[in-house]
């Protein structure tokens, strides 16, 4: 790291030469008296003390760097944009048709653009969906590109269905199995007490074997919490209420009598620990900021 911060902050290479350079021979032949050469890093710390070169030198410089990097990359991208809004201010309509509700209109430029290409077509729905295609360089690529934008759109939302009337049955299973399958757990260092008691009760917990997407939503409505791992559920007490309503609604065989043996949940469930008191508060400083 000594190296580094020498190199960035007099950006010159780290060698012998370099330093003597900028600290004098007689310096550096104090270092070599004391057996202190340019191949140890104590060599380099002495030059750096000497020059008054900060610790964070090669990080202050890398961050620089990169700012300024991605501020070039904001300026062209605001020119681009820029020059696409010229090109399509005075854009001329040239075909217009119909496609699964959707109305694809395609533009000709009244010039061409940087690559040469000179049309684009703009794909809008009802009430307030619009895709647009990049420039093409022929009214057909314009049209051809609209067409593979809508047909992407509409398997997304098919999917979507799908995978939505899917999860409405699965939801309540899923609570159900993963409450019914899990032990309960307990922030053992809340307040440095290791009891397991109601004031230190989270949830109920169980290794993660269920498909990822239904998990996701599960975890989305604040039902479950997934480790960092992906490979632990926790099931908190919103979870908890929710399964546990579905269990008595629904006439499983068996299932009162589970239910039964975790009736202390209740209390659990409903009663305001001090945790809950500052998870709350945390949720509620992340939604002000």
């Amino acid at each position: 790291m000594d190296k580094n911060n020498f190199e960035a902050f007099t950006n010159l290479p780290a060698l012998k030469k370099n330093a003597i350079q900028i600290c004098g021979q007689e310096f550096i032949d104090s270092l070599t008296k004391k057996g202190i050469y340019a191949k140890d890093s104590q060599f380099w710390a002495e030059v750096n003390k000497k020059l008054n070169i900060p610790d964070d030198a090669y990080e202050s410089k890398q961050a620089r760097e990169q700012a300024e990097h991605e501020q070039v990359l904001l300026e062209n991208k605001a020119k681009k944009q820029a020059e696409n809004e010229r090109l399509l201010a005075n854009k001329k309509e040239v075909r217009s048709e119909n496609r699964k509700d959707w109305k694809i209109t395609v533009f000709e430029l009244t010039e061409l653009d940087i690559f040469g290409k000179k049309f684009i077509a703009e794909c809008t729905k009802e009430p307030d969906l619009q895709e647009k295609t990049s420039f093409c360089n022929t009214q057909g690529d314009a049209y051809s590109q609209a067409c593979n934008l809508v047909d992407k759109f509409e398997i997304q939302q098919e999917n979507l269905s799908i995978f939505m009337e899917h999860y409405a049955v699965m939801k309540d299973l899923y609570l159900m199995i993963i409450y019914l399958s899990s032990g309960d757990q307990h922030n053992r260092y809340l307040n440095n007490n290791r009891e397991k008691s109601k004031e230190n009760f989270t949830g109920v917990s169980c290794w993660n074997g269920f498909e990822f997407k239904i998990i996701d939503e599960l975890v989305a409505e604040g039902l479950l919490e997934l480790s960092d791992s992906k490979t632990t559920l926790t099931m908190n007490k919103k979870g908890m209420k929710f399964a546990r309503e579905v269990l008595k609604k629904n006439n499983i065989n068996g299932a009162d009598r589970l239910l039964e043996q975790r009736e202390y949940h209740e209390e659990y469930i409903n009663y305001i620990s001090e945790l809950d008191i500052t998870e709350e508060e945390e949720e509620d400083e992340e939604e002000e900021e």
